[in-house]
């Protein structure tokens, strides 16, 4: 297996920086930016999917607005004529891709919101053993336990590929051990996942999901890539 290569990178940016990674862009990416109600939050798009143009190119020797999407037969986003996997995930003001050669990969970052009630959320989509998990997690830091569950969660969607085609209790997550380990709980579980956790940013919980052990795991924050 080859390594996965992991990076997070700022998405509030100089406006004029903003504006020339704008031209990196696909036409129907700058559309979907401006359909945001909020323009900071458009920014934000661009800066993710500029950024995840930036290190793709660098890994094709291209150059990012000379890369052409299109969906694989499970709609996830790849880059034509090329053998890469990767995935990206922004949330706040932060950005995460993961690439790996020759395996799907999932990435999610969240960051964590006290006010919201995580345990009626588990109760609703995550399984009986992790919603207990959660219920008994001190309140103060039961925002942090559900912002764990929820990235690796979401990063194992992202990595079948399938996406919200699948319900979130057909996989289980536990801590028991030194980290997050991944259970199916299919009728016929064939997949085992790998799974990270990743301590980027006080606040936020990220996480990243492979069908397979990588040979490695690089982390880097990217500087934002020049215009």
């Amino acid at each position: 297996m080859a390594a996965l290569d992991l990076y997070w990178f700022d998405l509030d940016v100089a406006a004029g920086l903003q504006a020339a990674w704008r031209a990196w862009l696909a036409p129907e990416e700058r559309a979907r930016a401006d359909r945001y109600l909020l323009p900071r939050h458009g920014e934000r798009y661009v800066a993710a999917h500029a950024q995840l143009r930036w290190l793709l190119a660098q890994r094709l020797r291209g150059a990012p607005r000379e890369l052409e999407f299109e969906l694989g037969v499970q709609g996830k986003p790849r880059v034509r004529g090329a053998r890469l996997h990767f995935n990206l995930s922004h949330s706040g003001p932060w950005g995460l891709v993961g690439i790996a050669a020759d395996q799907e990969v999932g990435v999610d970052i969240e960051g964590e919101r006290p006010a919201m009630d995580g345990v009626g959320l588990a109760q609703r989509f995550f399984t009986p053993a992790e919603t207990a998990w959660l219920r008994e997690q001190p309140a103060e830091q039961r925002a942090r336990a559900f912002a764990r569950l929820w990235t690796c969660k979401e990063a194992w969607l992202k990595a079948d590929g399938r996406g919200l085609a699948l319900s979130l209790r057909r996989i289980e997550v536990s801590f028991a051990g030194a980290g997050a380990e991944l259970r199916s709980l299919d009728d016929a579980p064939g997949q085992t996942w790998f799974v990270r956790e990743f301590d980027l940013v006080p606040g936020y919980a990220a996480a990243a999901v492979l069908p397979a052990a990588p040979s490695a795991v690089t982390v880097q924050r990217l500087a934002p890539p020049a215009a």
